[in-house]
């Protein structure tokens, strides 16, 4: 019975530890020109859904290059969003 439970929470802990070590794929940002509200705030949650999970991922990526990659990654997903958020709101104002 011990020998059970060890194994079923090894397994439990390493499966954790594997989805952490996943590296996660960037969301797709709608067009600021043609977006409607509820894509904007779908879109902010997908954003702060992609950056928790990709911190999660910096903490455990194996390489430097794993790590570069993604913060290179999330700073690009970052600027894309507050571009379109900025183009969204101009747009919006001067409807």
């Amino acid at each position: 019975m011990i020998k059970v439970s060890a194994l079923v929470l090894s397994t439990v802990l390493f499966s954790g530890l594997t989805q952490a070590c996943t590296k996660p794929t960037a969301p797709a940002l709608p067009d600021a020109a043609t977006a409607v509200t509820a894509q904007m705030v779908k879109a902010k949650h997908a954003v702060n859904a992609y950056m928790t999970a990709a911190e999660a991922y910096l903490e455990c990526a194996s390489s430097t290059i794993d790590h570069n990659r993604t913060v290179k990654s999330m700073k690009k997903v970052g600027e894309g969003f507050n571009e379109a958020v900025r183009s969204y709101k101009d747009r919006m104002s001067n409807a």
